[in-house]
């Protein structure tokens, strides 16, 4: 089993775009992968085209072969284009190997430790203002099946935030506490933006309001910052989706940090989240996968998930996400008290739908998430809609 071609695939995703891979096989498989990297599109789609040199012709099953020749190899081996660029590609190439033996992927990377995933909803928030349309949003949410929500209150905030923000996202916080009961688990996304000061002002007013944790208070790659907010902090402090390769996992869990997230995409793929669920396990560090790309990655995540020792629960944008997102890939993931199934045919366990693809082209999109423009001021389903992408 050969491969033939890598290319990629832009579609349109709602606030940002997707970039599949998809790697050919001379036997006539195809290979799925994702590399999407929100606001960068074409410069890890460049990536993806430049490492093809290096794989058309090689055996597929040569994966961790491969991959170190694209990384340390190539000298270049890390960051958030390089890495999301191996990332899909190793990706797509444990696809097929899965595929190729006619079994689910978690079933070739050593078999399930559990059945079903748990999960919690992010972006359920998306256009939301004021205290009472963010408890609205978080009551529908829950009343679609999750048992989980996260959620950036904290507007424009950006290094600081003053007291009428902070009152402003306490009252948010509480709004959704109290519409959704103390059964549901809430975590609070900080988006890497504070300093010290601001993350631990931050951290007092949540403290009694029972979050589960509180993500990225600072800026990624300050491990020194965000060590001292975990050591001064009694809520559980989370990081990992910019981390992009198992160094920076290992440093976050230097730090301090209780829960790991790294992203299947950014962290240079299944092989790399495998070895991050370990390293999880070891330290006894909860293990919560980033999880806000497309149908691809989603796929990959699960099938990680369902193997990790220390899963804690599974970041998920379904069924909140664009209306079109379960007709590019099937089968649709459905959400039953508050848990999803890992999908379950031969490798990933899903199938791309290139007419389906084609219906959405790439759009030029941007995240602004510290702007008055921000994609958490527009509400998801309204931004599959706006050509401008505004």
């Amino acid at each position: 089993m050969k491969i033939v071609d890598v290319r990629t695939v832009i579609v349109d995703g709602g606030f940002r775009n997707w970039v599949f891979v998809l790697v050919d096989t001379d036997d006539g498989l195809t290979g799925y992968g994702e590399c999407t990297l929100e606001g960068r599109e074409m410069a890890v789609a460049g990536a993806v085209q430049d490492f093809r040199r290096h794989l058309v012709g090689e055996p597929a099953d040569n994966i961790r072969r491969l991959r170190r020749q694209l990384s340390r190899h190539g000298y270049w081996e890390s960051g958030p284009v390089i890495s999301s660029g191996i990332g899909g590609i190793e990706m797509a190439l444990w696809d097929l190997l899965a595929k190729s033996l006619g079994r689910p992927l978690a079933s070739v990377l050593g078999g399930a430790v559990r059945e079903t995933i748990p999960v919690y909803s992010n972006a359920w928030y998306f256009g939301a203002a004021s205290a009472t349309e963010f408890a609205d949003c978080a009551r529908r949410t829950v009343a679609l099946g999750y048992r989980g929500l996260k959620f950036d209150p904290f507007g424009v905030a950006n290094f600081t935030i003053d007291e009428q923000g902070l009152s402003q996202a306490v009252e948010r916080v509480e709004a959704v506490r109290d519409a959704t009961g103390p059964d549901v688990s809430l975590m609070v996304e900080g988006h890497g933006r504070f300093g010290v000061e601001s993350a631990l002002r931050v951290v007092a007013h949540l403290a009694p309001l029972n979050v589960r944790f509180f993500e990225e208070p600072t800026p990624p790659g300050d491990h020194a910052a965000i060590a001292r907010v975990a050591r001064a902090s009694c809520v559980p402090i989370a990081a990992g989706e910019r981390a992009y390769d198992l160094r920076d996992c290992q440093r976050l869990i230097n730090a301090g940090v209780s829960v790991l997230q790294p992203d299947v995409i950014h962290i240079g793929g299944i092989s790399a989240m495998v070895a991050a669920a370990e390293l999880c396990d070891a330290s006894s560090v909860s293990f919560a996968p980033h999880n806000a790309s497309g149908p691809v990655a989603t796929a990959a995540t699960l099938q990680l998930a369902a193997l990790a020792p220390t899963l804690l629960m599974q970041e998920m944008f379904a069924p909140l996400d664009i209306d079109w997102k379960d007709r590019v890939a099937v089968p649709a993931l459905q959400i039953v008290d508050g848990h999803v199934r890992p999908p379950d045919g031969p490798g990933l366990g899903i199938s791309l739908d290139g007419p389906e693809m084609a219906l959405h082209p790439y759009l030029v999109r941007d995240l602004n998430l510290f702007e008055a423009t921000s994609i958490l001021s527009r509400p998801v389903r309204d931004q599959g809609h706006d050509p401008a992408g505004k």
